[in-house]
């Protein structure tokens, strides 16, 4: 097969197209993984409630981005907002959210952001409106976690061991009208460092293109393209674990990693069975999606301690990589073998018309015959 430039060139611009328009259509939660969840340096642990009530268990959930009570006791159990109003009431038959509470604005996000409307008041009677039928609680909480925009002082002094940087925050809670308190620490843990990650990257990618330029180019793409699709298939199973969204929030965070594991089956499939010259689109477009969804979308997984998956953190890392190295690869190998337009073959039965010169040198020629003696006149 012979590539021509023009063959690469259209591989490579249909290539920087997809990723154009892959990067404009992502969502912010596709951008971070499984359930929209954030690597991050800091983690919040909850140590308990003070007094321990009857029924009550709470944790930290969604890599602390949460707080989860569940309630299986008698009583109803209330957790207050920043202005210690009523927040939300959790039963043994559902949960409940008070409309007028500052806290349910405030808590829409990991940031505080806009204005308090006046609808939302703390003194207020509180309007108490259904959100779930179990007796289970998330929410976030800012008072459980970090809030600067950038590392607290004693981190940037000495990033090379964990500090707590908030120690003993507390969430008060009301039972029966007794008082208690969820207590807590937040605390940074340094990072490891991702340029072994980063070379490890680059060498799955060159180890590919290297092998994509001999004979074997077809099983180099088929080898690849399977382990890839067995990596990423690790990588949502342990996103997915590691949050408690619904599973429509999940589908909708992994669209892409989900799309790209469809088309590479597919992608396989011709690899094997069909000529595989037939199959260098398909391949190049499952490993432009893995590439993004799996790798650049989790690149942060590199320069972050704390990751959202139920992976081993080396395992989450090697997943990231391995969508990184081997989807580059296979995108720049499927591009360099894309099958050439073949070219329309000449037409050679119409001759080739005679010039105006030679027919008029022809015809000033004397014309041939067979003349007899001469006889005179």
């Amino acid at each position: 097969m012979r590539v021509t430039r023009a063959t690469v060139g259209s591989g490579l611009a249909a290539l920087v197209v997809g990723i154009a328009v892959v990067v404009a259509t992502a969502s912010p939660a596709a951008a971070h993984g499984a359930g929209g969840l954030q690597p991050t340096d800091y983690v919040t642990e909850v140590a308990g409630l003070t007094p321990v009530l009857a029924g009550v268990e709470v944790r930290a959930v969604d890599l602390g981005s949460k707080i989860e009570l569940r309630n299986t006791g008698r009583d109803a159990v209330t957790i207050l907002g920043y202005d210690d109003e009523p927040y939300l009431r959790v039963t043994r038959t559902g949960v409940f959210e008070n409309a007028r509470s500052p806290a349910v604005f405030f808590n829409r996000g990991p940031t505080i952001t806009g204005r308090l409307p006046a609808s939302y008041d703390a003194t207020t009677t509180p309007e108490w409106r259904k959100i779930s039928d179990g007796n289970v609680a998330r929410w976030h909480d800012h008072r459980a976690h970090w809030m600067g925009r950038s590392d607290p002082p004693m981190v940037e002094r000495d990033r090379s061991r964990p500090h707590v940087v908030m120690p003993n925050w507390e969430v008060p809670v009301r039972v029966a009208g007794q008082s208690a308190m969820i207590t807590g620490d937040a605390t940074w843990i340094p990072p490891p460092s991702p340029w072994p990650w980063v070379l490890g990257a680059v060498a799955l990618a060159a180890i590919v293109i290297a092998l994509g330029r001999t004979r074997a180019w077809a099983r180099v793409l088929t080898a690849a393209l399977a382990v890839l699709l067995v990596s990423e298939a690790i990588h949502i199973v342990g996103g997915w674990g590691a949050t408690t969204s619904s599973l429509l929030a999940k589908l909708g965070a992994g669209v892409y990693s989900i799309a790209g594991l469809v088309i590479g089956v597919v992608a396989l499939i011709w690899l094997v069975r069909r000529d595989p010259r037939d199959a260098t689109p398909i391949v190049l477009i499952a490993a432009l999606f893995l590439f993004i969804a799996g790798g650049l979308a989790d690149v942060t997984s590199l320069t972050r301690s704390q990751l959202p998956t139920t992976l081993a953190p080396w395992l989450a890392r090697l997943t990231v990589i391995t969508a990184l190295g081997l989807g580059f690869g296979l995108m720049v190998t499927a591009a360099l073998r894309l099958r050439p337009t073949a070219r329309r073959a000449p037409d050679r039965t119409l001759r080739r018309p005679r010039s105006t010169r030679s027919v008029a040198r022809r015809d000033t020629r004397e014309p041939a015959c067979d003349a007899g003696p001469w006889t005179g006149t």
